[in-house]
């Protein structure tokens, strides 16, 4: 059967296997020593030399057959959302890691790429890689992207051998981005590893839902935010809100800056993570609640399409990849109960895997998930999965009544259009 896609990634790999060469006095310069930067914020920092471990792939159970994966990651290092542009300032700090952007660049502007890279109008005028050494507000650097290279190579040895990519199955790839630079740039990188050529959606609003039942009318509550802005002088000095939400971006991963910032960070993300829970948990009181299931529905809601089309299609698998933001993630995680550190490092990443109970009695019955975040198995976490898993899978059906049936009922409504209106 004719494939949707030829798999040419391996023609373009873009790390060598040669050693590292040593670091020069440049790179050691005011490097704290790796002893005195806690694991939590190595993780934090997604640092390029740390190694990549998880338990994505199939299964050890001949009984379930991996029918597709889904992947929603928050895209790679940024400069921070309000700051002074720096023409400099954020090289990639080993020499091994310019080298391998200059290569990753050649691959962006090479014939082969272009010709198969498929992008959605919308992103006509946005740039494909970032900046080598440039820091602008909000921009992805140079390590941003090779973060999502290292990401996509790591994804590809994971599934490559995987029945999704059995020759006896059409395989349906989807690439959807919320409609920033950053994001956009996140999943070419870590396509142009896992998957090449790719073929990118725009995505309406940053929740990544490209459905006209995620339409949302956030332009008219930004609108009623300015004109208060502008009509009381008590806000004349206010932040952005958006800017009040950038922790992550007021840290810097440069090794040479660490040291100084830990410890009043780490400080800084444990309460971010606490305080945003007790938000969420006392929803009447607060709007926390209702922002992260509406931000959460969108992925959500393409997971449970993905589950009807499975069923539907049965030599077809499915691969999503999502390409987001902390405010991406955070919501479906805190939607799911899963536990983690908020907010999502750069470069994080929910997956889901789809199986399909091979000898299922019933279609209906036969698809089931398996969560996985930052690599570890977090599907007995779910709360609509912990008592109900098959050899620690997930039926598919509970997600689809979630999705569906319940996920608006904490806020009395039963759709996102009630919830907007």
């Amino acid at each position: 059967m004719q494939r949707h896609l030829d798999y040419l990634a391996v023609a373009y790999i873009i790390f060598t296997e040669e050693p590292e060469p040593e670091p020069s006095a440049k790179d050691n310069e005011d490097i704290p020593p790796k002893q005195e930067i806690p694991a939590e914020w190595r993780e934090m920092c997604e640092f390029l030399e740390r190694e990549w471990h998880g338990e994505e792939g199939q299964i050890d159970d001949d009984r379930f057959r991996l029918r597709g994966v889904a992947v929603v990651f928050r895209h790679g290092e940024r400069s921070p959302l309000y700051t002074e542009d720096d023409e400099a300032g954020c090289e990639p700090f080993r020499e091994q890691d310019r080298e391998d952007f200059k290569n990753y660049k050649k691959l962006m502007e090479s014939d082969d790429f272009n010709y198969f890279l498929n992008t959605d109008i919308k992103f006509a005028n946005f740039s494909k890689i970032p900046s080598l050494a440039h820091c602008s507000a909000g921009q992805m650097t140079a390590e941003g992207a090779l973060q999502h290279v290292k990401f996509g190579k790591y994804m590809r040895e994971k599934y490559l051998d995987s029945n999704i990519f059995s020759t006896d199955s059409r395989l349906n790839v989807t690439v959807t981005s919320s409609r920033y630079n950053r994001t956009f740039q996140s999943a070419i990188a870590f396509t142009s590893a896992f998957l090449f050529p790719s073929k990118s959606s725009a995505s309406n609003f940053t929740f990544l839902c490209t459905s006209r039942n995620c339409a949302c009318n956030t332009r008219r509550w930004r609108a009623q935010f300015e004109k208060v802005g502008k009509t009381h002088s008590a806000f004349s000095h206010a932040m952005d809100p958006f800017q009040i939400l950038d922790v992550p971006g007021e840290y810097r991963c440069l090794l040479g800056c660490l040291s100084k910032l830990l410890p009043r960070h780490l400080q800084l993300l444990n309460e971010t993570t606490t305080r945003k829970k007790v938000m969420f948990d006392e929803g009447s009181r607060y709007v926390v609640e209702k922002m992260n299931l509406v931000e959460a529905h969108g992925v959500l809601y393409h997971i449970a399409e993905t589950i009807a089309n499975l069923r539907r299609f049965p030599h077809t698998n499915t691969i999503q990849i999502f390409s987001g933001h902390d405010v991406t993630l955070a919501p479906i995680l805190i939607v799911l109960k899963v536990p983690f550190i908020d907010p999502p490092h750069y470069a994080s990443r929910l997956v889901i895997e789809f199986y399909e109970l091979v000898d299922s009695p019933s279609t209906k019955d036969g698809i089931f998930l398996r969560f996985l975040y930052n690599g570890k198995d977090v599907t007995k976490d779910v709360f609509f999965c912990e008592t109900e898993l098959n050899n620690g899978l997930c039926p598919g059906q509970k997600l689809e009544r979630f999705v569906h049936n319940e996920i608006f009922l904490p806020l009395n409504v039963n759709s996102l259009i009630e919830v907007c209106s």
